[in-house]
């Protein structure tokens, strides 16, 4: 298999657990926004690209207790990278962090969004 068709193949298997993922987490985890970023977001999939979630959420729970929340939650079968975050907490990266305005708002894709 050449790589490029790796590649290919990856995509697919990652689009699918991704396509579950929010499934999952719009139907159990009632988060308010979920965004996508990194390779799959920008199209650059590899042989042993992953998953990267932003998920926003009103919570109390301990920023660690959150990704462990959702890990449990996912059960993911591919890898992936997953950050929880308040909505109060992810506005101060915004405003704090050039990686979150760069890689992740303007590079991202918002997979759900919440209607109030």
């Amino acid at each position: 298999m050449t790589t490029s068709e790796k590649a290919a193949q990856r995509r697919a298997l990652l689009e699918a657990e991704l396509e579950r993922y929010v499934k999952q987490l719009r139907e159990e985890y009632d988060p308010e926004r979920i965004l996508l970023f990194g390779s799959l977001a920008s199209g650059n999939v590899e042989e042993w690209s992953d998953i990267d979630l932003v998920i926003i959420k009103e919570t109390k729970s301990r920023f660690l207790e959150r990704i462990r929340e959702v890990m449990q939650l996912l059960r993911p079968q591919v890898g992936v990278d997953v950050l929880v975050y308040t909505p109060d907490e992810f506005a101060r990266l915004v405003n704090e962090r050039t990686f979150v305005r760069q890689e992740i708002l303007a590079k991202g894709k918002v997979l759900y969004e919440r209607r109030e």
